[in-house]
């Protein structure tokens, strides 16, 4: 499995690099849109995303009311049940081998030394603008009947009403793919690819 991620980071940096040219900078992520990477080798199939807070719960700052809060935890507990994110199809024999679910929060004002003093900012919640919260959730299945994987469904879609597409990255033995999923056409057809 080492190999296969080795190979899908390398692909994703390749196409970081020939699409930077082609797209207009951005920030590092876009609201209503998720990543999600698709590895398979032998009987493994791996799916982790990295989606935006605001796609999520409705903002990215960190969460300090208890409304804010509940509403994190919610959302986490709810990605604990894959089948509320995405289904395989019941004649693949997938089982669930372990998961991962976590909100990171990144913040782009790491290095305080450029701001020694803080009493030139009447407000510190402009702050609070420069944090990005992205929810991340890395599953694992051992699979008795890989084969049988022609399509995975997102219900993600319905159970996070503020999400507008996933960018995802296929790759497995037969190669590397991309795919872009929107709710109107919650699934991606692997028939072939697997």
């Amino acid at each position: 499995m080492k190999y296969i991620i080795y190979i899908l980071l390398s692909f994703n940096l390749t196409t970081f690099i020939i699409s930077a040219e082609e797209t207009r900078q951005v920030d590092k992520h876009e609201h209503g849109v998720g990543e999600l990477n698709i590895a398979v080798e032998g009987s493994t199939i791996e799916f982790e995303f990295m989606i935006p807070g605001a796609d999520i719960v409705g903002f990215e700052y960190v969460a300090k009311s208890d409304d804010d809060i509940a509403k994190i935890n919610q959302a986490l507990k709810t990605f604990d049940d894959y089948t509320n994110i995405f289904t395989l199809p019941s004649n693949s024999l997938c089982e669930l081998d372990s998961q991962k679910v976590a909100l990171k929060e990144e913040d782009e004002h790491d290095d305080h030394d450029e701001h020694e003093d803080h009493d030139e900012h009447d407000d510190q919640d402009e702050h609070a603008e420069e944090n990005h919260n992205e929810f991340y959730a890395k599953y694992s299945f051992e699979c008795g009947n890989i084969n049988a994987i022609k399509e995975v469904n997102f219900p993600y879609f319905a159970t996070f009403t503020n999400s507008g597409e996933l960018e995802v990255q296929f790759i497995s033995n037969m190669g590397s793919t991309s795919f872009e999923v929107e709710g109107d056409e919650p699934s991606i057809n692997t028939d072939g690819k697997i």
